[in-house]
């Protein structure tokens, strides 16, 4: 399995673990500030402050152009056809997946743990590995080493944290300090040639199938390419064919042989016969 299968295969297994993460701790997560919007089920914001909230994010993160900064904003999450990125820098310090929430509440990173009124959200912390390795899949080798992801907080602005497998947290107020900081580790035509690249593969069409990955180079069963046609199949060596014309031939074959073999067979055996009938008594 190569590295980039070995990725999605993380992600994928990160995705069904998050979900199930989702279900048994949905009841802990807080309705968004205000009360004047629909809660979902769990008591999740509404989906018009989520869009809220990720427009807020956006103007903040679009203030990093001048420092050489480009922003990919709701794209694919590859690899799930049904789910989409809110947010993707890339600039001089790499790549950064940017994953944006308002928690209301007391949060804070504890001890390497991102928590919410005392109640670990590691799910959270899992989606936004599972977002980076996502990305860094679709990418070259050499570039896969440069994406990370961020969670942006809203509702605490202020806030800052990293947690124990490397997550930044920032608030929406500290996010671009914590994005300018970055070391620089591309310049200025790797930058733009990054992300040409991956505005490509994040804005292309993705698989129907939800959950499920095709490699480019990924053969089925069937020995073909998963995206060829059904009716688009190899040629068929001619030393497979056992169908009705090659018959014809195989049968001219044998009884050929079996003529030329009992003609070789009289020539030789006729002598020794002539002279056995000769030594005959008469």
């Amino acid at each position: 399995m190569g590295a980039g299968d070995a990725a999605f295969e993380r992600t994928r297994l990160a995705s069904e673990r998050i979900a199930r993460l989702k279900r048994d701790l949905a009841p802990l997560e807080p309705s968004a500030p205000g009360g004047g919007g629909r809660a979902g089920q769990g008591g999740l914001a509404a989906p018009a402050s989520a869009d809220h909230t990720s427009h807020l994010v956006a103007e903040k993160l679009a203030q990093l152009a001048p420092y050489g900064w480009f922003l990919l904003h709701d794209v694919h999450w590859p690899g799930r056809p049904l789910a989409r990125l809110e947010h993707v820098l890339v600039g001089p310090g790499g790549v950064v997946v940017v994953n944006a929430k308002n928690w209301s509440g007391d949060v804070d990173v504890v001890d390497g743990a991102l928590r919410q009124n005392g109640h670990d959200r590691f799910p959270a912390v899992e989606t936004a590995l599972a977002q980076a390795a996502a990305v860094a899949a679709v990418l070259p080798a050499p570039w896969r080493r440069l994406v990370r992801s961020l969670i942006c907080l809203t509702a605490q602005p202020v806030l800052q944290g990293t947690t124990g497998s490397g997550i930044e947290v920032r608030g929406i107020d500290c996010m671009a300090a914590a994005v300018t900081n970055l070391p620089d580790v591309l310049d200025a035509p790797s930058v733009l040639l990054l992300y040409t690249q991956l505005g490509q593969l994040l804005t292309r069409p993705q698989v129907p199938e939800a959950g499920t990955v095709q490699n480019p180079v990924y053969r089925s069963a069937t020995g073909r390419p998963a995206t060829s046609r059904p009716d688009q199949r190899r040629p068929i060596p001619p030393h497979y064919l056992y169908g009705r014309e090659r018959r014809p031939v195989t049968v001219l074959r044998v009884v050929g042989r079996s003529l030329v073999a009992g003609l070789v067979s009289a020539a030789l055996l006729a002598p020794p016969l002539w002279l056995m009938w000769e030594l005959l008594p008469k």
